[in-house]
C-alpha cells in the first residue's frame, strides 16, 4: 500500500490539481474489500443522506472516499460531519483545480485512483454525491464478482420525489424512438457479438453513479480516462478492448438526482433540460445508423475471429484503413489493436445525431432488426481475461 502522500504526487503530474485538503485516516484503507468512490461538487442538499445510505449499505470494513470537487457550498463541512462519526476507513479530499480544468471525469478519476493507491486489492465502487444506495446493493455487487467478472454495471433510476416534479418531454413520441434505438442497437450487439454472461435482454448501460470494477480489472483498464464527459463509457469500453468480462446486473441498484441543473458537462442534466426545451435535440452519442452499427458489429467479430494477420488486414482494409496502420494493427490482432483501428476507420467515424435522424433511420434499424439472425453461444466469442 502506497502513502497518501506519494500517491497524490504521482497523480499531481497526471492531473491538473492545485490543492488536495484531505481528512481523514487513509492507513486505514489497506485492508478494506471495497472503497466507495464518491465525487461530489455543490452537493449540501444531497450529501447527508447519501452518506447515510452508504454507511448503513455497506460492510463494516468497507472504505468511503469522498472527492470534493471544487465545492462553493458545504458539501465539504457537512461530509466531514457525517464521516467522523463513521467507524469505518474514510477520506474526504476537498481538491481545487487549476484555472477552467476540473470536471467530473477528473474528480472521478482522482477518487477511483486514489482509492487503488490506498487499498490495492479492493473492489472499487463508483457513485456520484447525489446518488442513493437502494438496500442489497452490496450484496448483488458482491456475487457478480464471485461469478467472475470484472467489471459490473448495477441499475441506476430517478430519485422518486425529483421524478415526481420532472415535467414532460417536449416529444414523448420521439423519446420512445430514442429508447426503441438504444434497446435496438443492444439487441444487434447480442445477436453478432453474443455474450452468454449478458443474456438478452439487459439494460446495457454503465453509469459513473453505479457501477463496481474489480481491483485486477483496475490494474489492466485504469487509469479511468477523462474525456470532456462519458468516462464511465471509454472505461468500459478499455475493458471491452482488454477481453475483461463485464456484467449488467439488475440487483445492485441506485436512485440518482434527475434535476436539470446538474453538475456536470455532458451529464444527465443536460440530456434531460434538451429533452424537454428544443424541438430536436441531439441524442445519445452512442446511437448510430443501422448500417453503420451493423459495420462496426460484423467488423469487430471478424478481425478478432480472423485466423491469421492477412484476414485481418483485409478486414481493416475494408474499413479504409491506411495501409500501413492496417497491417501494424492485423499483426497485433487483439482487442486493443481493434479499438485503435475503430477510431482511424473514417467509416466508423461516429457523428452526433438529432432526434429528426433517428426518425428518417427507423425503417433501416427495423430492417436490420429482422434480418439479423440470433447466433447461439454458449460461451464468450473472444477469451475473457483473468479480472476477477
Amino acid at each position: 500500500m502506497k502513502q497518501l502522500s506519494e500517491i497524490l504526487a504521482a497523480l499531481s503530474r497526471d492531473l491538473p490539481l492545485l490543492a488536495v485538503r484531505p481528512q481523514g485516516d487513509p492507513t486505514r484503507f489497506g485492508a478494506a474489500p471495497l472503497v466507495a468512490c464518491v465525487p461530489a461538487r455543490d452537493e449540501e442538499a444531497r450529501i447527508g443522506w447519501c452518506l447515510d445510505a452508504l454507511d448503513a449499505e455497506l460492510d463494516p470494513a468497507d472504505a468511503v472516499l469522498l472527492a470534493a470537487n471544487g465545492c462553493r457550498d458545504a458539501t465539504v463541512s457537512i461530509a466531514a460531519e457525517r464521516m467522523r462519526a463513521w467507524r469505518r476507513p474514510w477520506l474526504l479530499v476537498d481538491c481545487d483545480w487549476r484555472a477552467d480544468t476540473g470536471s467530473a471525469p477528473l474528480a472521478r478519476r482522482l477518487a477511483l485512483d486514489l482509492a487503488h493507491g490506498l487499498a490495492p486489492g479492493a473492489t472499487l465502487l463508483s457513485m456520484d454525491g447525489d446518488t442513493l444506495v437502494l438496500p442489497g446493493l452490496r450484496a448483488a455487487y458482491a456475487a457478480e464478482f464471485e461469478r467472475g467478472f470484472g467489471l459490473v454495471c448495477g441499475r441506476i433510476g430517478f430519485l422518486p420525489d425529483e421524478a415526481a416534479l420532472l415535467g414532460p418531454s417536449a416529444d414523448p413520441e420521439g423519446q420512445g424512438l430514442v429508447r426503441f434505438f438504444r434497446d435496438a442497437s443492444r439487441e444487434l450487439a447480442a445477436r453478432i457479438l453474443p455474450d452468454p454472461g449478458n443474456p438478452w435482454p439487459h439494460h446495457g448501460n454503465i453509469g459513473g453513479a453505479n457501477f463496481a470494477i474489480s481491483s485486477a480489472a483496475y490494474r489492466l483498464a485504469g487509469p479511468l480516462p477523462t474525456p470532456a464527459s462519458a468516462e464511465d463509457r471509454a472505461l468500459r469500453r478499455r475493458c471491452e478492448a482488454l477481453d475483461i468480462p463485464i456484467r449488467y446486473a439488475e440487483g445492485p441498484c441506485v436512485h440518482t438526482s434527475c434535476r436539470l441543473d446538474g453538475r456536470a458537462r455532458g451529464g444527465l442534466a443536460d440530456e434531460l433540460r434538451r429533452d424537454r426545451l428544443e424541438a430536436d435535440p441531439v441524442v445519445d452519442e452512442a446511437l448510430e445508423p443501422a448500417e453503420t452499427l451493423l459495420l462496426r458489429l460484423r467488423s469487430r467479430r471478424d478481425f478478432r475471429l480472423a485466423a491469421d494477420a492477412k484476414s485481418r488486414y483485409a478486414v481493416l482494409a475494408s474499413l479504409r484503413l491506411p495501409p500501413a496502420d492496417a497491417w501494424r494493427l492485423a499483426m497485433r490482432g487483439d482487442g486493443l489493436a481493434w479499438m485503435e483501428a475503430e477510431d482511424l476507420s473514417p467509416l466508423l467515424l461516429r457523428t452526433r445525431l438529432r432526434l429528426s435522424d433517428l426518425h428518417r433511420h427507423r425503417p433501416a434499424m427495423q430492417r436490420a432488426l429482422r434480418d439479423t439472425p440470433p447466433v447461439p453461444s454458449d460461451r464468450p466469442l473472444f477469451p475473457a481475461a483473468r479480472a476477477s
